[in-house]
């Protein structure tokens, strides 16, 4: 170097090694770390903490309050006690064992074993009496759907007379989707789109043992991919539905596009002359196979899926890690799910409710 003898550039060398050993040692060269993912704690709400009953049978938000079913009435948490509500003290309730819930536009829709009603944030109003009620969905307090053993009751009327392809089915779920459509689930026959007297068939493939034999049975329409026909849970979902069934999800519009999920599950295969099950591995992250309830983000950012081997929750297209995320939150005995305020909410078979707080900030960019 021009102006440096040959001491003053072995200082300078040693100079800059040093300077550049400090700032390595103290990470300024260091990548960017990666922050460590988000970990939530949960809590336990049981009799001890005030809960009126431990069997949960349903779970669904009503406003800024978090509502319960059980084989003992309906119980409203407003942050502080719970409210019990049965047909002692609300008549139009119809029982006490409540069978499903669901909260669209301002009410809260009730099925119950003897009927179904909504709760319009003072009373509960009857609008089905003399039978169990499966499933309830409704718009407002003149456009709503009850779904039965035998049918649909739609309106005040019953949908599954004169001849309505809906009429011998069991209905295990129902919805009105974003547009005011009605779609119901079955426990046998897939999905139907309703019209004012009957229903668009959505029947998924599917396989029948006769004898030795594994028959082949075509979707209804052939593009229709539901991974089950027994459908467990409805909801909204971006452009299209969430539908849970016991061979899996399917996020779909039932035209342009069927996203499936599985878990590693058994199906049916004929092998030497005989039909055996076999175990079939799934083709995502999904906990489970039998999906028991669904519920979503405010702008659809999470989809919360409940199953028979626990809680899954889907972002964009990656299922996150729930066993590092919520560590320690039981994967047995759940069976609803609803979202509140920036807090998931879980109902148990028998353990009572499960309560985690500021799940919300799941939705913030990663830094």
């Amino acid at each position: 170097m021009k102006g440096f003898n040959q001491v003053q550039i072995k200082r300078l060398s040693i100079l800059l090694l040093s300077i550049g050993v400090i700032l390595a040692l103290t990470g300024c060269f260091d990548k960017k770390k990666e922050n460590k993912p988000q970990v939530f704690s949960f809590d336990r709400i049981t009799k001890a903490e005030g809960l009126p009953s431990e069997k949960i049978t349903c779970i669904a938000p009503y406003g800024e309050k978090i509502c319960a079913g059980s084989n003992e009435g309906l119980f409203i948490f407003d942050g502080v006690n719970w409210e019990i509500c049965n047909k002692e003290t609300h008549n139009s309730l119809g029982s006490n064992l409540i069978v499903g819930m669901h909260f669209l536009n301002g009410k809260l829709w009730v099925a119950t074993d003897n009927g179904a009603c909504y709760f319009d944030g003072e009373n509960f109003r009857s609008i089905y009496t003399g039978a169990r009620a499966r499933a309830v969905t409704g718009v407002d307090e003149k456009k709503y759907a009850v779904g039965t053993a035998f049918g649909v009751f739609r309106d005040g009327n019953n949908s599954g007379n004169s001849g309505s392809n809906v009429a011998a089915s069991e209905i295990s779920c129902m919805i009105y989707d974003t547009k005011g459509q009605l779609w119901v689930g079955t426990r046998l026959e897939g999905m139907f789109k309703m019209t004012s007297s009957s229903g668009t068939n959505y029947k998924g493939p599917g396989k029948k043992i006769m004898g030795s034999s594994l028959i082949p049975v075509p979707a209804t329409p052939a593009s229709c991919k539901l991974p089950g026909n027994l459908i467990k849970a409805l909801l909204p979902f971006k452009e299209g539905l969430a539908v849970g069934t016991t061979g899996g999800l399917c996020l779909t519009d039932f035209s342009s596009y069927y996203d499936v999920y599985t878990a590693e599950h058994q199906d049916y295969f004929p092998k030497d002359g005989r039909i055996v099950e076999e175990v079939v591995p799934g083709n995502s992250d999904i906990p489970g196979n039998k999906i028991y309830a669904l519920a979503k983000t405010d702008n659809n950012e999470l989809l919360f899926v409940v199953t028979d081997l626990g809680l899954g929750i889907l972002k964009g297209k990656e299922w996150l890690n729930v066993d590092k995320i919520i560590p320690g939150l039981p994967s047995d005995g759940l069976n609803s799910v609803a979202w509140c305020k920036g807090d998931l909410w879980l109902g148990t078979n028998e353990e009572g409710v499960i309560r985690i707080k500021n799940l919300s900030s799941l939705l913030e960019d990663n830094k």
